[in-house]
């Protein structure tokens, strides 16, 4: 499964709002610049948040938005299913009436499976746990970035020209 742009950047939004000390509305202008996200594309996000009642709105000078409930009460998967929806490998998963081969399906089960865990990863994580692990101080080290590569992998990503580089290496030697 691959998260969607919009998912992931509800995602980044919601955690900016919560990552914020004290019950300050927040605009959305600091939210887009903190995360170099466009403000327009926040705007509609925010409508979608608000719509499933995990952010509110206030309006004025000195408004902006706020966490609907407490961050503890906010899950990973509620955000992301208010932005783009059910989270589905398959639709057929949610609606097995769109498909005729569902009562028979030799693979569904497989599919039901990777749903199930996919949604019960994301709901067992808080917004308050992604916002603690991306506090100010500690965000160095959560957003260090971890690679795995395999042998393979690493001989694939060589180019033609680092070959030539280590045969010119070697011949030097």
């Amino acid at each position: 499964m691959k998260l969607s742009t919009r998912a992931r950047y509800a995602l980044r939004m919601m955690v900016e709002i919560a990552v914020r000390p004290g019950t300050d509305p927040v605009s959305l202008g600091l939210v887009a610049e903190n995360t170099k996200l466009s403000k327009r594309y926040l705007d509609q996000l925010a409508l979608a948040l608000k719509t499933s009642s995990l952010m509110r709105s206030m309006r004025g000078r000195g408004g902006g938005y706020q966490l609907a409930r407490p961050a503890e009460q906010i899950s990973v998967g509620q955000i992301i299913e208010a932005a783009i929806g059910p989270i589905n490998v398959v639709e057929c998963v949610r609606c097995p009436e769109i498909c005729l081969k569902s009562d028979y399906c030799e693979c569904r089960w497989v599919y039901e499976r990777i749903n199930n865990a996919i949604g019960k990863v994301l709901n067992g994580m808080s917004l308050a746990e992604l916002a603690d692990m991306n506090k100010v101080g500690s965000r160095e080290s959560a957003r260090a970035p971890v690679v795995l590569q395999s042998k393979t992998s690493k001989r694939a990503s060589r180019s033609p020209r680092d070959s030539k580089n280590r045969a010119d290496a070697s011949a030097e030697e």
